[in-house]
């Protein structure tokens, strides 16, 4: 396991060294930096982002701390998902526990979050939906094939996209062919035995037309996964019956596994994401239908059953136009509709008595949520002058809003008797954010950046959020960032709603969660097209949602049916975020290319003004290296990459420990002249380790990840 201290003093000796490199940056650059008009196509583009500033911008330019996951670096090191994609950005680590994977930034990955502090976008549109805020790092229904590149934020980005945009920003960008044809793309990952099959097609018309198609298949098997926490018999807690004679985990000694869950993780996934263009309008639709095995105890439910399960459809249809105005104005406009809607069936093993006869194992609990929005957005981008640009924009989103829960019946609909809230919850709920950013530059190598949000939520506190930062160009090739900026997060309906009769008490009560970051971020251009970037933020969130015990001597203990002790989500919780990163990345040199990242990141739960603990699932060093060797040029390459997430704290308080992990990617292009094949290995050592799991899995407190497993790509293009 990696000691703290080792890797604290490297750290610092790499980081006085960066900090020396970037300061004798002139003299560098003066020898002859790469300028931005000797980078190839490939090269130029994954140096525009979209994000920061919702225009086209360099990344030196932009306002925020960007990466940029190209599409080479999807190819290249062999990414099977776009959760792989994003832990190729420093400060970025996921946690699967293959239902759900759950984002980390600079330290932050509160167990039960959902990814409600990161906004997710698919080509500049937010997929967080209303009841829970959730969204999911692996869109439901966008196959990796069909992503163009992935573009990074950290740091909140409240003062342009609002609420959610708590801890960064992630903008999915999808493809977007120029030639006519299509092609077939097929995947296989042996860790969980997936099998992809995704299909493209376009086709632009002589009058501007042009159609953009998409259709993907998936289907995971899973993998056998062990759980210590269920392996002993002897355990008497683990076996032994309730009053009413049923055993909580497993139906009887005969059906025990000694902790083993086999093919439970499976899921299976139906989608499209198409698109049709015509001049300055485009419509795009988007469809998709996932279905999740839960390979392991949930919600206190009965072990490794296939009734556990998830379904997760996410729909919907965007209408835009993007064009100019006049010479200097810029107007973007969408009006859209979607509609999600989220599933879980957890098998318990206590019998239902509602029901004649009686069944067991039983019942199945049900929860059924969803969200229907309909919402505009409208943007003008003024260019004033050479050196002053202006952008305002508002939206407006009209949200209805449905939830309900309960015990099912044999027939796996609702018993009437045990639905919670007996009332169900329908809310209808509006939001609207007007937004504005200034871009004035002083001087060739200085401009200044001010942001200012406006938002209003009929159900919650409105907030405004400002940002403001200096971009200084004091040397070719070298940038200076220093930003200061606020974010918020608004209450879910789930967490003030919610509520069973029993444990669980609603609390309408909830404010916004509020971060003020403050942040330097430096670079600096090297000659053969390296890049070497350090970053340092501070932030402090306050008003931080917690879910809290309450008893009768609290004011706010609703009596009557409910228990002892009753669970309320309240505004309760503050922590301190500290991280220093530092980054470094190649363009091919002598068929060479590669990219580094180090990330010390320190997360502070605080009581008052004083520091009461690590928070769980934080690691201290992430690191990354990656390096490419083009073989045959434009033909055959071979990729290798080595990630490291140090120790967490479990919700237990005990430690998991850190890990290295290293995959290797070879590919071949044109092969036959009409076949690209991609073949890795990951975890090429075949170590064994695990990942943090949330207490809603208790008591199991970790899971176990694949060990060494062959994936293949196998892509076919045909044009005409």
């Amino acid at each position: 396991m990696l000691r703290v201290h080792r890797p604290i003093s490297s750290g610092f000796s790499l980081a006085v060294l960066i900090v020396g490199w970037l300061w004798i940056g002139p003299q560098a650059k003066a020898d002859g930096a790469q300028d931005v008009a000797d980078l190839d196509l490939e090269n130029l583009l994954d140096n525009i982002v979209l994000s920061a500033s919702k225009h086209r911008e360099t990344l030196e330019e932009s306002p925020a701390n960007v990466f940029v996951v190209s599409r080479a670096m999807i190819e290249n090191y062999g990414c099977q998902s776009i959760g792989e994609a994003l832990s190729l950005a420093p400060g970025m680590y996921i946690t699967d526990d293959y239902s759900l994977s759950q984002i980390g930034v600079r330290g932050v990955s509160m167990f039960g979050d959902w990814n409600t502090h990161v906004m997710i976008l698919v080509d500049g549109r937010p997929t967080n939906e209303q009841y829970g805020g959730s969204s999911s790092i692996d869109v439901p229904g966008l196959d990796i094939e069909n992503v163009d590149r992935i573009e990074v934020i950290k740091g909140p980005v409240s003062s342009l996209y609002g609420s959610n945009a708590f801890f960064g920003l992630i903008n999915i960008i999808t493809r977007q062919p120029e030639e006519n044809g299509a092609r077939v793309v097929g995947q296989y990952y042996g860790g969980t035995d997936k099998r992809t099959v995704s299909m493209e097609l376009n086709h632009r018309l002589s009058n501007g037309l042009s159609i953009y198609a998409t259709g993907s298949i998936l289907d995971q098997r899973g993998n056998d996964l062990f759980f210590p926490e269920f392996s002993n018999p002897d355990d008497s807690t683990l076996l032994q019956l309730d009053e009413d004679g049923y055993n909580q985990f497993y139906l009887g000694a005969s059906d025990f596994t000694a902790g083993w869950a086999r093919d439970k993780n499976t899921q299976r996934n139906y989608s499209t994401h198409s698109r049709v263009s015509w001049r300055n309008l485009s419509l795009t639709l988007h469809l998709a239908d996932l279905k999740t095995g839960i390979a392991h105890s949930m919600w206190g439910s009965l072990f490794q059953r296939p009734e556990n399960q998830f379904r997760e459809m996410r729909n919907f249809v965007d209408l835009t136009y993007s064009g100019g105005i006049s010479e200097r104005i810029d107007l973007t406009a969408r009006l859209s509709y979607s509609r999600y809607m989220w599933i879980d069936y957890v098998l318990y093993n206590y019998g239902s008595l509602e029901t004649s006869p009686s069944y067991s194992p039983g019942p199945i609990w049900k929860d059924w949520e969803y969200d229907r929005c309909m919402g505009t957005d409208i943007r003008l981008d003024f260019d004033l002058a050479d050196n002053h640009r202006l952008l305002v924009g508002g939206e407006s989103q009209f949200h209805l809003i449905k939830q309900v829960s309960g015990d099912t019946g044999p027939d796996h609909e609702l018993i009437v008797e045990n639905i919670i809230p007996q009332d169900n919850v329908q809310e209808d709920g509006q939001i609207y954010n007007l937004y504005a950013q200034d871009e004035y530059s002083l001087s060739p190598s200085l401009k200044l950046v001010g942001g200012l949000h406006f938002n209003y939520y009929t159900y919650t506190t409105g907030k405004v959020m400002p940002k403001g930062a200096l971009i200084l160009t004091p040397y070719p090739g070298g940038t200076w960032k220093f930003i200061a900026s606020r974010g918020f997060r608004s209450p879910t309906f789930y967490e003030m709603t919610f509520e069973d009769g029993q444990f669980y008490y609603h609390n309408y009560d909830l404010v916004p969660e509020l971060i003020t970051n403050y942040e330097i971020i430096a670079s600096q251009q090297f000659p053969y097209g390296l890049t070497l970037g350090a970053a340092a933020n501070t932030s402090r969130v306050t008003d931080l949602i917690q879910l809290n015990r309450i008893n009768s001597s609290d004011p706010a203990y609703p009596g009557g049916s409910y228990g002892e002790e009753v669970l309320q989500f309240r505004n309760s919780g503050q922590i301190r975020v500290n991280s220093f990163e530092l980054s470094l990345r190649g363009n091919p040199i002598y068929r060479l290319s590669g990219f580094a990242n180090l990330t010390w990141q320190e997360v502070k739960l605080l009581e008052r003004s004083d520091e009461s603990g690590d928070l769980s699932n934080s690691p201290r060093w992430l690191a990354n290296v990656g390096l490419n060797w083009q073989l045959i040029a434009d033909k055959l390459s071979l990729s290798a990459r080595t990630q490291h997430i140090s120790s967490r704290k479990l919700w237990d308080g005990s430690e998991l420990a850190g890990t290295w992990l290293t995959d290797v990617t070879i590919q071949a292009e044109k092969v036959f002249s009409m076949f690209d094949l991609r073949f890795g290995v990951k975890n090429l050592f075949d170590l064994h380790y695990r990942t943090p799991l949330s207490f809603d899995y208790a008591p199991s407190v970790s899971i176990e990840q694949p060990g060494r497993s062959a994936v293949m790509t196998v892509r076919t293009t045909t044009g005409w």
